[in-house]
């Protein structure tokens, strides 16, 4: 059940920044004693989206992001969740989102920043290092290409080392929140993604973050 929402709109007027993958495609992120590979493009957690992706043709596409898997193609608009444009969201008993994106969904050319559950710890500065969770969904292909919930294991990266949309969208938000992103193309990978990653040149990408911890 959702607990607590509020909505922000974040004009994306700041220049691209150097892209180096979701998080540094050939580092790694370290929580405590363990060392985890951060999720470039390539590491996609889903098949990589064709000309054909699942659901192309259905009205509505739901991936829950704790499974590796397509997402399920339905004719019917799901039944619980908050709904922000194309892009409905529910946070399911295990706290592990259920996002369900509508067809034809069109590319924002602002980022968008929706608090669906407000944490109450510490809080997420610009620049921070943060562990946290994440799922991440194309717009137009509505594909999962990652997500750390399948892993079971949350990472560690500083919010200057992320793709641009969440060094702008995730300031602000508290440990134990979850916050679903919007990020036009230009502040996410651009003309050039990965080929192996399955996101679409310019493609508009949805991403549901869990805050678990505000590193420094």
């Amino acid at each position: 059940m959702l607990i607590s929402r509020s909505h922000r709109r974040i004009l994306a007027a700041v220049p691209l920044l150097a892209m180096i993958g979701l998080m540094s495609g050939c580092g790694s992120s370290t929580t405590g004693d363990s060392a985890t590979s951060a999720p470039a493009a390539s590491s996609a957690a889903a098949s990589p989206a064709s000309s054909a992706p699942v659901g192309a043709d259905a009205p509505f596409v739901t991936t829950d992001c704790a499974v590796a898997d397509v997402g399920v193609a339905s004719d019917v608009a799901p039944s619980v969740g908050d709904t922000y444009g194309p892009v409905t969201v529910s946070v399911s008993e295990t706290g592990v989102p259920i996002v369900s994106i509508a067809a034809a969904a069109p590319p924002t050319q602002e980022l968008e920043s929706y608090d669906l559950l407000v944490g109450d710890g510490a809080e997420a500065t610009e620049g921070a290092t943060i562990t946290f969770n994440y799922c991440g969904i194309g717009m137009q292909t509505r594909t999962l290409f990652d997500s750390s919930w399948t892993r079971g294991q949350p990472l560690t990266y500083g919010l200057n080392e992320l793709i641009p949309g969440w060094g702008l969208g995730l300031p602000g938000m508290k440990v134990g929140g979850q916050r679903l992103l919007i990020i036009p193309g230009d502040l996410a990978y651009g003309p050039n993604p990965n080929p192996d990653s399955g996101i679409l040149p310019n493609e508009t990408l949805v991403f549901v973050v869990e805050l678990v911890d505000v590193v420094s």
